[in-house]
């Protein structure tokens, strides 16, 4: 418990740091953002300040509940979701600084929130921090070599998109790739290894890029491998949505098994 108490306290420290900033001084705060509204801030502040103390009596526990732990972790993705939402729409986050700065936050909650899940899935088996990451390696080793493949061509169009696309719609394609990844880190570290309910970081993520991509708000650039590629990529987005939808169907009858291991996570 002693490694995620000490978490469990960092993430405090930061939720009551922010909590009291926010809520002495919003209008700072709301006017280095852009163009939030003082009283979310002032609301924000006061949800910061009863999760950090929250995450305090949750770090005095000599045995960390799992649900709880979990709570903490779904909190800490859906502010790094959030706010690479509101940067991706440009909604209320609109200054270079208060992006930065946003942005800066987010990564730091996101890697808390990872770390959170991945000590609460090696506490619940018993296993050293290196037992465990070697435990996630052999689950994605012991995957399909086509799922491999494809996962390959996936992460390669992301990575395309600044070359064929305008840059307002390759920044919506990288937020929406770099979106996934701390919550990939968090399936994979409570459960020891790659499941299938790991589709639902998918889901949150691609679906809104994908929305703001075909809405037609943005294009890629006029030429014919431009829109080329917009197709291509647009084609794999919703394979891979598919895909996940299958694997979370699975998951939900019953299909729980890590990849490769032929266990169950503990519940």
């Amino acid at each position: 418990m002693t490694s995620l108490a000490y978490v469990l306290r960092l993430n405090a420290a930061s939720c009551l740091g922010f909590g009291a900033l926010f809520m002495g001084a919003p209008g700072a705060v709301a006017g280095w953002l852009g163009q939030v509204p003082p009283p979310v801030i002032v609301w924000l502040g006061l949800g910061l300040l009863l999760n950090g103390g929250h995450l305090l009596l949750a770090a005095r526990r000599p045995v960390p509940v799992a649900a709880e732990v979990l709570w903490f972790v779904a909190g800490d993705m859906l502010w790094w979701l959030a706010t690479l939402g509101l940067v991706a729409t440009g909604v209320w986050i609109t200054t270079p600084a208060g992006t930065a700065l946003a942005g800066l936050v987010a990564v730091g909650v996101a890697g808390m929130g990872a770390a959170q899940a991945f000590l609460l899935g090696m506490h619940r088996a018993g296993r050293t921090a290196g037992d465990h990451w070697r435990r996630i390696g052999r689950s994605w080793m012991a995957m399909p070599a086509w799922v491999k493949l494809w996962l390959t061509v996936l992460n390669a169009a992301f990575l395309a998109a600044p070359v064929f696309l305008t840059w307002e719609a390759a920044r919506v394609v990288l937020l929406g790739y770099v979106a996934s990844g701390p919550l990939l880190l968090a399936f994979a570290g409570v459960a020891g290894g790659l499941t299938r309910q790991m589709g639902l970081a998918h889901l949150v993520t691609f679906v809104p890029m994908l929305v703001l991509l075909l809405t037609g708000a943005l294009m890629p650039d006029k030429t014919a491998a431009g829109f080329g590629f917009a197709i291509v990529f647009v084609t794999l987005v919703c394979l891979c949505i598919v895909l996940d939808l299958y694997d979370l169907l699975r998951w939900q009858r019953g299909d729980r098994a890590v990849i490769g291991a032929g266990w169950t996570p503990a519940a």
